[in-house]
């Protein structure tokens, strides 16, 4: 496949063609994911690279001030996104790849499960994630590719219970995982949602000097429907927005899911590379590529968004 070839992120405001200016001054929403997209080291107050800086910070406080609301859109469990939304101060959060959505986050939480495709009874005493768990797929998984894929605990801190999906890293055969998922009677899904570039803590996959891995990818058995695509527009729904209004912005081939939804997408440049995400994003007509990786293309971003709203 030839190299996807996208219209990169304007940075200069002043110098949009009216078209494009109408079209991006409209945004009021942001949908993001977070590691490699808002995060480029999985912290807020560095850079990309690792630098100590406040810029993430800073921007989105100046979003805010703008009538500009960021929602992180993530596979962490609601105890880890629930956290990152009220430590940065953001309105609300979608968790587990779309499987909770949270309208409000405050005082107190307005959130739902979202199951798609697969049927859930509120009643049953069981999360969405139980009724996976007992049909004894993610054991066979686990037992098939032995010595290649592990269970994912959210960052390796502990917080390791999720609710709608099973978060696994690794390597496998995709059409033989998702064969396996197939035979359980639900309607479940493989999701690739990305390379992991560094472990910390136990695992069993192959790691070289300081943590660093190659071709891990982190995958989320979900109900069938359930994705970021879907989640983002129930989201939206739910919340009475306009999707031209809203741009979402991602690394993974998950996170492209988001594209259809919404009026504008932005690929991170550290994602471009991603063959699923040039397949994803093939017919798009509304995305973009950021103009740097990860934080601080996120952030130049959002101040090309903040500039438009001073010209109009």
């Amino acid at each position: 496949m030839p190299a996807l070839s996208l219209p990169t992120f304007p940075v200069d405001a002043s110098t949009l063609p009216e078209p494009m200016a109408e079209q991006l001054s409209r945004i009021r929403h942001i949908i993001s994911d977070t590691d490699g997209t808002m995060l480029g080291s999985s912290c807020a107050l560095t850079s990309t690279g690792g630098t100590p800086s406040v810029e993430l910070a800073q921007t989105l406080i100046d979003a805010r001030r703008f009538g500009i609301d960021v929602i992180p859109c993530t596979g962490r469990n609601r105890a880890m996104v629930r956290e990152d939304a009220r430590i940065l101060g953001l309105p609300g959060w979608i968790g587990e790849m779309g499987g909770i959505l949270c309208l409000h986050e405050g005082s107190t939480s307005d959130w739902r499960y979202f199951t798609a495709d697969m049927p859930y009874d509120e009643s049953s005493g069981q999360t969405p994630h139980d009724l996976i768990m007992a049909t004894g797929v993610i054991e066979h998984m686990l037992a098939r590719w032995y010595d290649c894929l592990e269970t994912y605990h959210d960052n390796n801190i502990g917080y390791q219970y999720r609710e709608v999906t099973v978060a696994l890293r690794g390597a496998v055969i995709e059409d033989e995982a998702q064969a396996m998922l197939d035979e359980t009677g639900l309607p479940l899904y493989l999701a690739d949602n990305g390379f992991v570039g560094h472990i910390t803590g136990a695992t069993i996959l192959p790691t070289f000097e300081g943590g660093r891995i190659e071709d891990v990818h982190t995958y989320h058995v979900t109900p069938r429907g359930l994705n970021k695509g879907t989640a983002v527009r129930r989201y939206i729904e739910l919340m009475g927005w306009d999707p031209t209004e809203v741009m979402a912005c991602g690394d993974s081939p998950a996170d492209c899911a988001m594209a259809p939804e919404v009026g504008t997408f932005m690929l991170m440049s550290n994602g471009i590379k991603n063959p699923k995400a040039q397949a994803a994003l093939a017919t798009a007509g509304n995305a973009y590529v950021s103009a740097a990786d990860a934080t601080d293309g996120f952030c130049r971003a959002l101040r090309t968004l903040m500039a438009l709203r001073t010209l109009t």
